[in-house]
């Protein structure tokens, strides 16, 4: 495996050599047919000819063409180079995510779950064994049983809320939108204030989502680093069938020496919007907080 991993590793080293190379052959065929059919002279004499045209100025101008393409071409390369870059490191950390994520439910599911199904395995235990006239002692296991069993039905909700809001599915976008800044303001204790205008009632899941999980950690973003007193969610639709999604804080704003590509959250929502082809941006005055505008496509459910 690891010489696999090794020649494939030294094939991709070599293929832009080889490119270059190639490159190199094809310049050097065409300069010795160039050279032997004198081509440069006969396109000079050509050109000459149509002087009143001034098509001798166009192999200058194709050369400018040409060299302007090429940077062109560099600096898209350049562009591309980085956002793979930035895309290998999302996928990294959203795999380091997944796999905190996944410790984290297997540690719930071993400390609360097993300690609850082992406390009614217990008490069925006793029961089955309790003696006739043992009514007492019955009746305070049943009672643990059906503490354990609140306890299992809590916490398995909980996990279902962390996994996927019912609410979204339940009583649609606007409401979830509405519950996540009410539980958001009792959790932290800042006011957050969310403001529907006109949202579509039939939007489809994977958009209803991104929406809500964009608010999500545009909270979570507010709560963590802006330290500020209130924030401001507002969710519209245009005449164009555009969604408009804001959060504004009233906190720190961005540091000067921090972009929007620096954060994990930030980079993700940037990632789940252009996966929806839509835009975001991100607007912020140093000491007078943070805004987050992103637009995309009202697309519905069919």
């Amino acid at each position: 495996m690891e010489h696999h991993q090794f020649g494939a590793q030294a094939s991709a080293h070599a293929r832009p050599r080889r490119t270059v190379l190639l490159c190199c052959a094809l310049a050097l065929a065409f300069f010795l047919l160039a050279a032997r059919l004198d081509l440069a002279e006969r396109l000079t004499q050509s050109l000459w000819r149509q002087e009143h045209w001034q098509l001798d100025e166009l192999a200058l101008s194709l050369l400018v063409l040409v060299l302007a393409l090429a940077g062109f071409a560099v600096r898209r390369g350049r562009q591309v180079a980085l956002l793979l870059a930035q895309n290998r490191a999302l996928t990294q950390r959203l795999l380091h995510a997944q796999e905190e994520e996944r410790c984290a439910l297997a540690r719930e599911l071993h400390d609360e779950v097993g300690q609850d199904c082992t406390a009614i395995r217990a008490a069925a235990s006793y029961i089955l064994r309790a003696r006739a006239g043992d009514q007492a002692n019955v009746q305070a296991c049943a009672a643990s049983i059906a503490r354990s069993s609140e306890a299992l039905h809590a916490m398995v909700r909980t996990m279902l809320r962390r996994l996927r809001p019912p609410v979204l599915d339940s009583l649609g976008l606007e409401a979830a939108l509405q519950a996540l800044c009410d539980s958001w303001t009792q959790q932290h204790g800042i006011a957050c204030h969310f403001a529907p205008h006109a949202i579509p009632a039939g939007l489809d899941d994977s958009t209803a989502t991104a929406i809500y999980r964009l608010v999500q950690e545009g909270l979570t973003n507010v709560a963590r680093h802006a330290g500020a007193d209130q924030a401001t969610v507002e969710l519209r639709a245009d005449a164009h069938g555009l969604l408009h999604l804001a959060i504004e804080d009233n906190g720190r704003g961005l540091r000067q020496d921090k972009t929007p590509a620096d954060g994990f959250g930030m980079l993700g929502m940037r990632e789940r919007v252009a996966g929806l082809r839509g835009h975001i941006r991100w607007i912020s005055a140093l000491g007078n907080g943070l805004r987050i505008e992103v637009a995309l496509a009202a697309r519905c459910a069919a």
